[in-house]
């Protein structure tokens, strides 16, 4: 019998510790980011009724770039492209309970079924952040700013990326001052950009993207724009609303291109073997473990007596960065010596004064 295929489903990817590690430390940047400009977070199901992608984008588009599929109640649904849609169906669902302005953000998994390539595949996430309930231009001028706020935590300085505006509300008096407020709080590279076009048909006002300007990734890092007429597929009430998205492959990408990736460091710090099998042994070992938890120590356990040159293997595969080794000696001499396993240098503590680990370790 034929073995299955390790291949994941085209288009989407695998997550292993290390790609895992880069994406937590994405979602932590964009969360501390909005959370810190008073935006609360939101979710909902990936699954949305077919409709509210084709009342503004069209029979075509939902057929042929969309997971779209019949349910058993015959109902059509498709796999969430967007979520623009999705949060305007939920604050058109309780508008008269919510206060406004209303700041929300969210971070979900999206799906389109199209050619995957570079920057684009079938599934990814992407932050989404929304204002509703602000009419002026205060609501676009604080959701470039906010867009900016992200680039620059994740390290990025202003010859990084080049922020481009347009409108499809036709006032360019609308633009310019966009971007004369936008230079007074000392966000200068902005350039309007006629040719700018926003791909969803429901934008009604300022549009922007940000652009890479290294010519390695050269294509837009993030997008948005006002959106104010869409909350009324669900409701006859008017909402004003801006937002913006930001992909974690076109994130990832441009992190990169311009070498801000952090380094991987697993969640364990240290890893503690038992060389000895005997109760009297066994049972110090598991409180010894418990206590250096307690101090604030990620510890991962191992019994075993290979050879300590195969365990460092495996510890280093593993990227761990300390090791100990714990027998009976340990036990009753109350002395535990831990090994960096970058520098091979060795500390030896009391485990009277196990606080000294996490001084080691972290």
């Amino acid at each position: 019998m034929s073995k299955l295929s390790t291949d994941s489903y085209k288009g989407v990817r695998d997550f292993y510790p290390e790609d895992q590690f880069i994406q937590n430390y994405i979602f932590g940047i964009w969360k501390k980011t909005l959370e810190t400009s008073g935006y609360e977070e939101y979710g909902a199901s990936i699954l949305e009724p077919s409709e509210i992608y084709k009342e503004k984008s069209g029979d075509e588009i939902v057929n042929e770039q969309t997971f779209t599929f019949k349910d058993r109640g015959e109902r059509e649904v498709t796999l969430r492209p967007e979520m623009t849609p999705t949060v305007a169906r939920m604050v058109a669902a309780k508008r008269r309970e919510l206060g406004f302005p209303l700041r929300w953000y969210s971070i979900p998994n999206l799906f389109r079924y199209e050619a995957p390539q570079r920057g684009r595949l079938r599934e990814h996430w992407q932050l989404n952040a929304d204002i509703f309930g602000v009419k002026t231009i205060e609501a676009d001028i604080e959701m470039i700013s906010l867009a900016n706020m992200i680039m620059f935590a994740f390290g990025a300085t202003s010859s990084d990326f080049e922020i481009r505006l347009n409108t499809n509300s036709g006032n360019m008096d609308e633009l310019d001052m966009v971007v004369r407020i936008l230079k007074s709080i000392n966000i200068t590279n902005v350039k309007i950009d006629p040719t700018l076009k926003r791909g969803q048909t429901y934008y009604t006002g300022v549009v922007f993207e940000f652009f890479d300007t290294n010519s390695a990734n050269s294509r837009s890092i993030l997008g948005g724009g006002r959106y104010d007429d869409l909350i009324s597929l669900f409701s006859d009430d008017k909402v004003p609303a801006v937002g913006f998205a930001v992909g974690d492959v076109t994130m990832r990408d441009f992190l990169e291109t311009h070498n801000l990736s952090p380094a991987y460091r697993p969640a364990t710090d240290l890893f503690m073997v038992l060389r000895d099998n005997a109760q009297a042994t066994v049972l110090p070992f598991y409180k010894l473990v418990y206590d250096i938890q307690k101090v604030g120590v990620n510890v991962a356990t191992c019994q075993s007596d290979k050879d300590a040159g195969d365990l460092y293997k495996t510890v280093e595969k593993l990227k761990i960065p300390f090791i100990a080794f714990v027998d009976a000696e340990t036990i009753s001499s109350g002395e535990l010596t831990i090994k960096n396993m970058q520098t091979r240098e060795e500390h030896k503590i009391s485990t009277k004064h196990l606080s000294e680990v996490k001084d080691i370790v972290k």
